[in-house]
């Protein structure tokens, strides 16, 4: 079943991708829902962006702050990346 919660994921990111210069954020939305499966799904995912908060503080500042502003069921997902 990860898989096919993954493969859903890869395919909303490449339909957002296209649809993100629109001017409707209907791309941005389909992106977010596509890590977000991705990130609950696969060990390997939460691992490389935990790696990527390590390295970079800016982008740990910002998925702190996106933890706090995020939907209850997607904060959870985005709190399993935290490095503290």
């Amino acid at each position: 079943m990860r898989f096919v919660y993954q493969t859903l994921g890869f395919l909303l990111i490449a339909l957002g991708v296209p649809l993100f210069w629109t001017p409707l954020p209907f791309g941005l939305i389909l992106i977010a829902i596509g890590l977000a499966l991705i990130l609950s799904n696969s060990d390997s995912a939460r691992e490389w962006v935990r790696g990527k908060r390590q390295q970079h503080p800016r982008f740990n500042d910002l998925m702190s702050k996106a933890e706090r502003v995020t939907p209850h069921p997607f904060d959870r997902i985005l709190q399993r990346t935290d490095i503290s």
